[in-house]
Protein backbone atom coordinates (compact mmCIF):
# COMPACT_ATOMS: atom_id res chain seq x y z
CA UNK A 1 0.00 0.00 0.00
CA UNK A 2 1.34 3.04 -0.79
CA UNK A 3 1.13 6.10 1.15
CA UNK A 4 -1.43 8.33 -0.62
CA UNK A 5 -3.97 4.81 -0.56
CA UNK A 6 -3.58 5.22 2.99
CA UNK A 7 -4.92 8.71 3.40
CA UNK A 8 -7.41 7.96 0.29
CA UNK A 9 -8.45 5.11 2.90
CA UNK A 10 -8.80 7.67 5.21
CA UNK A 11 -10.81 10.22 3.75
CA UNK A 12 -13.08 7.95 2.75
CA UNK A 13 -13.97 7.28 5.92
CA UNK A 14 -14.14 11.04 6.65
CA UNK A 15 -16.69 11.20 4.23
CA UNK A 16 -18.71 8.57 6.17
CA UNK A 17 -18.21 10.34 9.48
CA UNK A 18 -19.50 13.84 7.85
CA UNK A 19 -22.16 12.06 6.08
CA UNK A 20 -24.07 10.07 9.24
CA UNK A 21 -22.84 12.42 11.98
CA UNK A 22 -22.46 10.20 14.64
CA UNK A 23 -21.61 10.97 18.31
CA UNK A 24 -18.34 11.39 19.41
CA UNK A 25 -17.63 8.07 20.81
CA UNK A 26 -18.89 6.21 17.69
CA UNK A 27 -16.93 8.57 15.41
CA UNK A 28 -13.65 7.83 17.17
CA UNK A 29 -14.31 4.32 17.47
CA UNK A 30 -14.72 4.11 14.08
CA UNK A 31 -11.93 6.45 13.03
CA UNK A 32 -9.68 4.36 15.15
CA UNK A 33 -10.59 1.08 14.36
CA UNK A 34 -9.80 2.17 10.47
CA UNK A 35 -5.94 3.15 11.66
CA UNK A 36 -5.81 -0.35 13.16
CA UNK A 37 -7.05 -2.55 10.23
CA UNK A 38 -4.89 0.09 8.04
CA UNK A 39 -1.85 -0.39 10.39
CA UNK A 40 -2.37 -4.75 10.91
CA UNK A 41 -2.93 -4.78 6.99
CA UNK A 42 -0.83 -2.94 4.81
CA UNK A 43 0.48 -5.93 2.94
CA UNK A 44 -3.04 -6.41 1.32
CA UNK A 45 -3.98 -5.21 -1.64
CA UNK A 46 -5.93 -1.98 -1.84
CA UNK A 47 -9.71 -3.79 -2.49
CA UNK A 48 -9.21 -6.44 0.22
CA UNK A 49 -8.75 -3.08 2.45
CA UNK A 50 -11.29 -1.71 1.51
CA UNK A 51 -13.57 -4.58 2.21
CA UNK A 52 -12.70 -5.03 5.72
CA UNK A 53 -12.46 -0.87 6.24
CA UNK A 54 -16.51 -0.70 4.95
CA UNK A 55 -17.17 -3.65 7.04
CA UNK A 56 -15.96 -1.80 9.75
CA UNK A 57 -18.11 1.23 8.82
CA UNK A 58 -21.12 -0.92 8.38
CA UNK A 59 -21.22 -2.42 11.77
CA UNK A 60 -20.47 0.46 13.87
CA UNK A 61 -22.36 2.81 11.94
CA UNK A 62 -24.95 -0.34 12.08
CA UNK A 63 -26.03 0.20 8.21
CA UNK A 64 -26.12 -2.09 5.70
CA UNK A 65 -25.60 0.24 2.68
CA UNK A 66 -23.96 3.46 3.26
CA UNK A 67 -24.89 4.61 0.65
CA UNK A 68 -28.30 3.92 -0.24
CA UNK A 69 -30.01 7.40 -0.74
CA UNK A 70 -26.84 8.27 -3.20
CA UNK A 71 -27.59 5.46 -5.32
CA UNK A 72 -31.28 6.01 -5.55
CA UNK A 73 -30.49 9.66 -6.28
CA UNK A 74 -28.40 8.86 -9.10
CA UNK A 75 -30.14 6.30 -10.77
CA UNK A 76 -33.47 7.96 -10.78
CA UNK A 77 -31.80 10.96 -12.13
CA UNK A 78 -30.62 9.57 -14.58
CA UNK A 79 -33.61 7.45 -15.73
CA UNK A 80 -35.34 11.04 -16.11
CA UNK A 81 -32.67 11.62 -18.80
CA UNK A 82 -32.84 8.44 -20.96
CA UNK A 83 -35.26 9.68 -23.52
CA UNK A 84 -32.16 12.75 -23.99
CA UNK A 85 -29.09 10.27 -23.75
CA UNK A 86 -30.69 7.72 -26.04
CA UNK A 87 -30.92 10.41 -28.48
CA UNK A 88 -27.60 11.95 -28.21
CA UNK A 89 -25.71 8.68 -29.30
CA UNK A 90 -28.48 7.64 -31.78
CA UNK A 91 -27.64 10.89 -33.73
CA UNK A 92 -24.06 10.69 -33.14
CA UNK A 93 -21.68 9.28 -36.28
CA UNK A 94 -20.83 6.79 -34.34
CA UNK A 95 -23.07 5.41 -31.92
CA UNK A 96 -20.94 2.28 -30.73
CA UNK A 97 -18.33 4.51 -29.71
CA UNK A 98 -20.27 7.51 -28.66
CA UNK A 99 -21.80 4.76 -25.85
CA UNK A 100 -18.40 3.38 -24.96
CA UNK A 101 -17.25 6.90 -24.18
CA UNK A 102 -20.20 7.72 -22.36
CA UNK A 103 -19.70 4.46 -20.34
CA UNK A 104 -16.28 5.97 -19.41
CA UNK A 105 -17.56 9.47 -18.41
CA UNK A 106 -20.07 7.51 -15.96
CA UNK A 107 -16.99 6.11 -14.27
CA UNK A 108 -17.00 9.91 -12.48
CA UNK A 109 -20.36 8.65 -10.02
CA UNK A 110 -18.10 8.07 -7.18
CA UNK A 111 -19.59 8.85 -3.38
CA UNK A 112 -16.55 7.25 -1.64
CA UNK A 113 -13.07 8.99 -1.60
CA UNK A 114 -13.63 10.98 -5.24
CA UNK A 115 -16.52 11.89 -4.22
CA UNK A 116 -19.13 13.22 -7.00
CA UNK A 117 -20.16 17.11 -6.73
CA UNK A 118 -23.61 18.22 -7.35
CA UNK A 119 -23.57 19.38 -10.79
CA UNK A 120 -24.14 15.97 -12.54
CA UNK A 121 -25.18 16.90 -15.84
CA UNK A 122 -22.93 19.56 -16.23
CA UNK A 123 -19.93 17.08 -15.15
CA UNK A 124 -21.24 14.59 -17.55
CA UNK A 125 -20.92 16.66 -20.70
CA UNK A 126 -17.82 18.50 -19.82
CA UNK A 127 -15.78 15.02 -19.48
CA UNK A 128 -17.63 13.98 -23.05
CA UNK A 129 -16.07 16.52 -24.56
CA UNK A 130 -12.46 15.38 -23.07
CA UNK A 131 -10.74 12.75 -25.57
CA UNK A 132 -9.81 9.09 -24.30
CA UNK A 133 -6.48 9.27 -23.43
CA UNK A 134 -6.26 5.66 -24.13
CA UNK A 135 -8.37 4.78 -26.91
CA UNK A 136 -9.02 1.02 -27.61
CA UNK A 137 -12.26 1.53 -28.55
CA UNK A 138 -11.81 0.06 -32.63
CA UNK A 139 -10.15 -3.07 -31.01
CA UNK A 140 -12.97 -3.88 -28.15
CA UNK A 141 -15.36 -3.94 -31.50
CA UNK A 142 -13.33 -5.99 -33.44
CA UNK A 143 -12.79 -8.55 -30.20
CA UNK A 144 -16.69 -8.34 -29.09
CA UNK A 145 -17.86 -9.28 -33.08
CA UNK A 146 -15.61 -12.58 -32.49
CA UNK A 147 -16.76 -13.02 -28.88
CA UNK A 148 -19.01 -16.01 -28.04
CA UNK A 149 -19.72 -15.05 -24.44
CA UNK A 150 -19.21 -11.53 -23.36
CA UNK A 151 -19.03 -11.00 -19.23
CA UNK A 152 -19.52 -7.37 -18.20
CA UNK A 153 -18.23 -6.06 -14.93
CA UNK A 154 -20.30 -3.32 -13.35
CA UNK A 155 -18.72 -0.79 -11.02
CA UNK A 156 -20.85 1.88 -9.63
CA UNK A 157 -24.76 2.98 -9.18
CA UNK A 158 -25.50 5.75 -11.52
CA UNK A 159 -22.86 4.51 -13.89
CA UNK A 160 -24.57 1.61 -14.46
CA UNK A 161 -27.36 3.77 -16.84
CA UNK A 162 -24.23 4.45 -19.40
CA UNK A 163 -23.50 0.46 -18.93
CA UNK A 164 -27.30 -0.56 -20.36
CA UNK A 165 -26.73 2.37 -22.43
CA UNK A 166 -23.23 0.40 -23.99
CA UNK A 167 -24.63 -2.84 -24.06
CA UNK A 168 -27.67 -2.00 -26.14
CA UNK A 169 -25.38 -1.00 -29.04
CA UNK A 170 -23.46 -3.79 -28.87
CA UNK A 171 -26.26 -6.29 -30.27
CA UNK A 172 -24.40 -9.64 -28.52
CA UNK A 173 -26.73 -12.11 -28.07
CA UNK A 174 -25.04 -13.49 -25.08
CA UNK A 175 -23.73 -10.63 -22.23
CA UNK A 176 -23.71 -11.32 -18.86
CA UNK A 177 -23.87 -8.02 -16.81
CA UNK A 178 -21.67 -9.03 -13.19
CA UNK A 179 -22.33 -7.32 -10.02
CA UNK A 180 -21.15 -7.11 -6.50
CA UNK A 181 -22.64 -9.27 -3.72
CA UNK A 182 -23.54 -6.47 -1.33
CA UNK A 183 -23.76 -3.27 -1.02
CA UNK A 184 -19.84 -1.29 -0.75
CA UNK A 185 -19.70 2.10 -1.09
CA UNK A 186 -21.74 2.77 -4.10
CA UNK A 187 -20.93 0.02 -6.59
CA UNK A 188 -23.26 -1.22 -8.04
CA UNK A 189 -25.76 -4.40 -6.74
CA UNK A 190 -28.30 -6.28 -8.02
CA UNK A 191 -31.31 -4.11 -7.08
CA UNK A 192 -29.26 -1.55 -8.60
CA UNK A 193 -29.08 -3.24 -12.03
CA UNK A 194 -32.05 -4.36 -12.18
CA UNK A 195 -33.74 -0.39 -11.44
CA UNK A 196 -31.88 0.51 -14.47
CA UNK A 197 -33.20 -2.35 -16.63
CA UNK A 198 -30.02 -4.09 -16.66
CA UNK A 199 -31.77 -7.68 -17.25
CA UNK A 200 -33.24 -6.24 -20.34
CA UNK A 201 -30.35 -6.41 -21.84
CA UNK A 202 -27.72 -9.03 -20.58
CA UNK A 203 -27.94 -11.74 -18.44
CA UNK A 204 -27.99 -10.64 -14.70
CA UNK A 205 -25.40 -12.41 -12.21
CA UNK A 206 -23.47 -10.88 -9.08
CA UNK A 207 -19.93 -12.17 -7.99
CA UNK A 208 -21.27 -12.75 -4.37
CA UNK A 209 -18.30 -11.04 -2.79
CA UNK A 210 -18.57 -7.59 -1.12
CA UNK A 211 -15.38 -6.16 -2.16
CA UNK A 212 -15.17 -2.93 -4.21
CA UNK A 213 -13.63 -5.14 -6.90
CA UNK A 214 -13.66 -8.29 -8.61
CA UNK A 215 -11.57 -10.49 -6.77
CA UNK A 216 -11.40 -14.20 -7.94
CA UNK A 217 -10.34 -16.07 -5.07
CA UNK A 218 -13.47 -14.90 -3.09
CA UNK A 219 -16.07 -14.65 -5.90
CA UNK A 220 -19.05 -17.28 -6.34
CA UNK A 221 -18.36 -20.98 -7.98
CA UNK A 222 -21.04 -19.41 -10.39
CA UNK A 223 -19.71 -16.43 -11.22
CA UNK A 224 -16.17 -18.04 -11.57
CA UNK A 225 -17.37 -20.31 -14.25
CA UNK A 226 -19.00 -17.89 -16.09
CA UNK A 227 -15.29 -15.63 -15.82
CA UNK A 228 -13.60 -18.66 -17.17
CA UNK A 229 -16.25 -19.66 -19.66
CA UNK A 230 -15.93 -15.55 -21.08
CA UNK A 231 -14.04 -14.99 -24.19
CA UNK A 232 -14.04 -11.51 -23.69
CA UNK A 233 -14.28 -9.76 -20.27
CA UNK A 234 -15.18 -5.30 -20.02
CA UNK A 235 -13.74 -4.44 -17.26
CA UNK A 236 -15.41 -1.16 -15.12
CA UNK A 237 -13.91 1.24 -13.18
CA UNK A 238 -10.46 1.46 -11.03
CA UNK A 239 -11.58 -0.94 -8.32
CA UNK A 240 -12.07 -4.16 -10.96
CA UNK A 241 -8.67 -3.13 -12.69
CA UNK A 242 -7.07 -3.74 -9.07
CA UNK A 243 -8.35 -6.99 -8.73
CA UNK A 244 -8.14 -8.13 -12.50
CA UNK A 245 -4.73 -6.93 -13.80
CA UNK A 246 -2.62 -9.47 -12.76
CA UNK A 247 -5.33 -12.31 -13.75
CA UNK A 248 -4.10 -12.84 -17.07
CA UNK A 249 -7.30 -13.81 -18.60
CA UNK A 250 -5.93 -13.12 -22.96
CA UNK A 251 -9.13 -10.96 -23.45
CA UNK A 252 -10.19 -8.06 -20.86
CA UNK A 253 -10.82 -4.52 -21.43
CA UNK A 254 -10.21 -1.85 -18.85
CA UNK A 255 -12.68 1.25 -19.26
CA UNK A 256 -12.37 3.57 -16.62
CA UNK A 257 -11.21 7.05 -15.41
CA UNK A 258 -7.88 7.02 -13.40
CA UNK A 259 -8.92 8.56 -10.40
CA UNK A 260 -5.42 8.80 -8.58
CA UNK A 261 -1.88 9.35 -9.73
CA UNK A 262 -1.05 5.96 -8.51
CA UNK A 263 -3.54 4.33 -10.47
CA UNK A 264 -2.55 6.72 -13.57
CA UNK A 265 1.04 5.87 -12.95
CA UNK A 266 0.18 1.88 -13.35
CA UNK A 267 -2.07 2.59 -16.74
CA UNK A 268 0.58 5.45 -18.19
CA UNK A 269 -1.51 8.67 -17.99
CA UNK A 270 -2.13 11.41 -16.36
CA UNK A 271 -4.87 11.60 -12.95
CA UNK A 272 -8.14 12.13 -14.58
CA UNK A 273 -7.59 11.12 -17.79
CA UNK A 274 -10.20 7.96 -19.28
CA UNK A 275 -9.06 4.78 -20.98
CA UNK A 276 -10.20 1.84 -22.83
CA UNK A 277 -7.61 -0.47 -22.80
CA UNK A 278 -7.12 -4.05 -23.10
CA UNK A 279 -5.13 -5.39 -20.56
CA UNK A 280 -1.15 -5.82 -20.43
CA UNK A 281 0.89 -8.33 -18.85
CA UNK A 282 3.04 -8.02 -16.16
CA UNK A 283 1.49 -4.73 -13.78
CA UNK A 284 1.05 -4.78 -10.59
CA UNK A 285 -1.42 -3.48 -8.52
CA UNK A 286 -0.95 -1.12 -5.53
Amino acid sequence: MRPECYFCHIKTIQNLIEKFNPDDNKASELIFSIHEILGENKDLRNPELATLIHRQAKAILKNEDLYNSEKRMVNQTLLKWSDYWNGFIRESKDSFATAAKLAVVGNIIDYGAHSLRDNLLEQIHALNEVPLKIDETKELREALNKAKLVLYLGDNAGEVFFDRLFIEQMQHPNIFFATRGKPVINDVIKYDALEVGIDQVSTLISNGYDAPSTLLEYCSVEFREIYSKADLIISKGQGNFEGLMNEGHPDTYFMLIAKCKPMADMLEVEANDMVIRKLKYGEKAL
